[in-house]
């Protein structure tokens, strides 16, 4: 009775669209009232929303319990399902449409444990036969995963999942074999590195839960060229030479920018730069900067000479001298001058450390003529650095960090 009803539903079932998983475990509705029998194979209509043109089921012996069931795709794909006994899923095959001598290359093959579900391994083919992946369940539930280029002999990739689907790591490797790019989970980042064909980094993009960090390398591939850690309240972008020796370092908020240079590693001098358009938050947005204040630093990065300049003017409204041992200690001095708005002193102090008692006040005014000490041309200079991806965070930062 079985074989002619399946000649039947072979004439009626046409062009069911729709879409469907590899190897869907959609749920079965048998037609009842084609097949009031129960017999050994039985053939269902599911929905035509998963693109299966028929199903056919093969029983075990209780004439229930599903032993083999074989669907057949609109796209002319074929799957079956090999059941235990108790019913739960064995293995899966998924082969390709039917060449012209009615023959079916096979696309994918799977092992399941006996819970039905978890896979034990898997494997994928071309169309030619070729070996495309390779899939197997560790001692530790990790899942490996191997994909190979066309040829089926050369690794194109390796990946480790874990027992909740989270990556932990994936190699991309060029057909020579050499590393293009290496992606691991460590324990407090997921970092990926790019490599060139000779095994040289070009660059490791690490990610946290809080911060991002993006570190490119010379071309000895081992020292650091540029470091950006892109946190939720600032950007501190760090510039280094070939030698692996810094050249400056730039921390950024959504206000400022603050530029700090060195000489052969050694800091040099200082520059704060108070961004005038804070709504440029994106990558692309070019970031405008006035320059609000400099410092010549010690061997310890130190301010001994600062200024603050008006914004508009560009004149200074303090000049500070001696600042840098003077907040080391209670001993050294340190003077400060204020500015008028057109440039003339108007008071000197002398302290004794930065926090301490007042040495000496000086009174000046406008009518004196006295101008402001002269402010080293290189302070006031730009200078060229490559913008971080994320140069100026989109929120201010918390009043308790």
């Amino acid at each position: 009775m079985w074989r002619i009803a399946s000649i039947t539903l072979a004439a009626v079932v046409l062009a069911i669209a729709g879409a469907m998983a590899l190897f869907s475990s959609t749920p079965v509705t048998m037609t009842g009232d084609v097949f009031p029998d129960r017999t050994g194979i039985g053939i269902a209509l599911p929905d035509a929303k998963y693109a299966v043109e028929q199903r056919v089921v093969e029983y075990w012996d209780d004439r229930l319990t599903p032993k083999t069931t074989t669907v057949l795709f609109s796209d002319d794909q074929m799957g079956i399902d090999h059941h235990r006994p108790n019913g739960t899923i064995e293995s899966r095959e998924l082969f390709y449409p039917q060449r012209a001598d009615g023959t079916r290359q096979l696309k994918a093959q799977a092992t399941i444990g006996i819970d039905g579900v978890t896979y034990l391994s898997d494997i994928a083919y071309y169309p030619d036969g070729k070996k495309q992946r390779d899939g197997i369940l560790r001692t530790d539930k990790s899942y490996q995963i191997i994909s190979f280029y066309e040829d089926g002999l050369h690794t194109r990739t390796t990946q480790l999942v874990g027992p909740k689907g989270e990556a932990l790591f994936e190699a991309i490797l060029r057909i020579d074999g050499s590393v293009e790019q290496m992606a691991q989970q460590n324990e407090k980042s997921f970092d990926v590195t790019t490599y060139t064909a000779d095994s040289k980094a070009i660059k490791t993009v690490r990610k946290a839960t809080y911060w991002t960090r993006e570190t490119t390398y010379h071309a000895d591939g081992k020292t650091p060229k540029t470091d950006f850690l892109m946190e939720s309240y600032k950007t501190t972008a760090s510039y280094y030479a070939p030698d692996g020796k810094p050249l400056q370092v730039r921390e950024f908020t959504n206000w400022q920018m603050i530029a700090t240079f060195y000489k052969d590693g050694v800091p040099s001098y200082k520059q704060t730069w108070r961004l005038l358009n804070k709504d440029a938050a994106k990558p692309e947005q070019v970031r405008n900067y006035r320059l609000t204040g400099a410092a010549v630093l010690d061997a310890e990065g130190r301010a001994t000479w600062r200024v603050i300049l008006n914004e508009e003017t560009q004149l200074p409204t303090m000049i500070e001298i001696g600042g840098g041992q003077a907040s080391h200690d209670m001993i050294s001095t340190v003077t400060r001058k204020w500015y008028s708005k057109d440039g003339h002193l108007e008071l000197v102090l002398v302290k004794k450390g930065e926090y301490g008692p007042e040495i000496s006040r000086t009174e000046y005014t406008a009518a004196d003529g006295i101008p402001p000490d002269e402010v080293p041309a290189y302070l006031r200079e730009p200078v060229p650095f490559e913008v971080p991806p994320i140069p100026v965070p989109p929120q201010e930062p918390s009043m308790y960090h």
